[in-house]
């Protein structure tokens, strides 16, 4: 019976024993150990939670195919099966569910479980060093159109030699710039001299007054 119900759970990941509690199945996935430069293989963990569900309906029927037999003779073997378990933990003893784990009973009246880890063949830790591939080319996508890593690359290394063949542009404005502000500045300055008018101007003599003496 231990290992028919250990097959119901890895498959279904969950078994209701009514009166004892929950097995659930959990996964942890793999994990990256960057300084070894690895990764671990995922791990299987049994939990328990005591509780009082009750088995689905399925779950008989795939036990009465598993047991070949009718599912009543199933509930009932089920049900044999529990009551076996419950009897060793009232009297203190330890079950053991190879594959699963450990089964006891406190003075409290908890039971409490142990898991079992597993270990599969398959599972193992695998070295994972980072590959640098020189000169690789891929696909990759500007704007809406496709381009090659190899294209990409030619398409900047040109763009970065026109702005080493181009540098000569921006002094040569800044050069115009000031070149044309100084012209300004010399025409302004002698259509003011232009303008002007140097000469002293000496106002004339004054016409003598009319006599109105006798």
């Amino acid at each position: 019976m231990y290992e028919i119900l250990y097959r119901y759970l890895v498959k279904y990941k969950k078994l209701d024993l009514p009166g004892i509690g929950v097995l659930s199945v959990h996964l942890q996935p793999a994990t990256a150990e960057f300084i070894n430069h690895s990764i671990l293989p995922p791990k299987y963990s049994i939990q328990f939670e005591q509780s009082e569900n009750i088995p689905p309906e399925r779950f008989f029927h795939w036990l009465a195919s598993h047991l070949t037999t009718t599912e009543q003779e199933a509930v009932i073997r089920f049900n044999e099966f529990l009551f076996d378990i419950n009897r060793q933990l009232k009297e203190g003893k330890q079950v053991p569910w190879p594959a699963v784990g450990v089964l006891h009973k406190e003075i409290t009246g908890e039971i409490l479980f142990n898991s079992e880890p597993k270990q599969f063949s398959w599972h193992h830790e695998v070295v994972a060093e980072k590959v640098t591939r020189e000169n690789a080319e891929h696909v990759m996508l500007v704007g809406e159109r496709e381009k090659t890593s190899t294209e990409m690359k030619q398409l900047l290394n040109l763009t970065e030699h026109q702005k080493k063949d181009h540098w000569w542009v921006w002094p040569l404005a800044i050069i115009l710039a000031l070149i044309i502000i100084l012209f300004w500045h010399l025409s302004e300055s002698g259509a003011a001299a232009s303008t002007g008018n140097n000469n002293k101007l000496v106002p004339p003599d004054a016409p003598s007054g009319y006599n109105m003496s006798p």
